[in-house]
């Protein structure tokens, strides 16, 4: 299964920054269909990169987060009839990762018929100290590298993070796994020099609903400190 036929497509929320790192890492591994899905962005540089960008721009009018890939129809559109990927924009494969990682999750899921979605390995052996979350990053990712299934691939939650969901509506129970070194990504949001935020962060955290919100602010939101709490303690 080439990475050419696989639709992928990018959740956008004024961030411009790791969008356009990922977008070029896919241009240059052979995508071809990228969607960018747009949660009603303001950030200036965003709405102008997009008004440019040659993909397929689908510009919501209003902030459906993190599913909407699928309130808005569109992974019903593109992945009801085939696999299909969707992934934040601030998920990216790190250097040392292959150029066919699309490939690489497809041959998973065509192997692993009783999985539902995989996803990519989030790093965190490089998380810095400037950020002020890492020992909660540390805790938190921490289990889901503990239930190998194989050699390179892990028994675990996947969210939007760069996976590969099978074709066809999603179950009523996720079953879904993450692959191992080389095939691997960085979640961006985890290398910010906490105390200086540059301005694309200072924009995306004052527009961006702290409920929702996770990893960028300056304090966890109470769910997340709850979760990380209770799978933790």
């Amino acid at each position: 299964m080439s990475t050419v036929t696989t639709p992928v497509i990018i959740i956008v929320r004024d961030r411009l920054n790791p969008l356009a790192l990922l977008v070029d890492w896919l241009e240059r591994a052979g995508a071809q269909r990228l969607v960018l899905l747009d949660n009603d962005s303001t950030y200036p540089p965003l709405v102008d990169y997009l008004a440019a960008s040659p993909h397929d721009v689908r510009l919501l009018g209003r902030n459906l987060g993190h599913r909407s890939p699928w309130l808005s129809g569109v992974a019903q559109e593109l992945g009801w009839s085939r696999h299909y990927l969707v992934t934040d924009p601030d998920v990216i494969p790190v250097e040392e990762c292959p150029s066919d990682a699309i490939d690489h999750l497809h041959e998973v899921l065509n192997r692993h018929r009783w999985l539902t979605k995989v996803g990519l390995g989030l790093r965190i052996d490089d998380v810095p100290g400037h950020y002020a979350h890492r020992d909660d990053v540390m805790r938190w990712e921490a289990q889901f590298w503990k239930q190998p299934i194989e050699p390179g691939l892990f028994a675990a939650h996947v969210d939007t993070t760069f996976a590969l969901h099978r074709a066809g509506p999603p179950p009523r129970e996720e079953v879904s796994a993450r692959t191992g070194w080389p095939y691997v990504a960085r979640h961006l949001p985890w290398y910010a020099d906490s105390a200086n935020p540059t301005e694309e962060e200072r924009y995306y955290r004052s527009h961006t609903d702290a409920g929702v919100n996770s990893w960028d602010g300056d304090v966890l939101p109470q769910w997340l400190r709850s979760t990380i709490d209770g799978a933790t303690g």
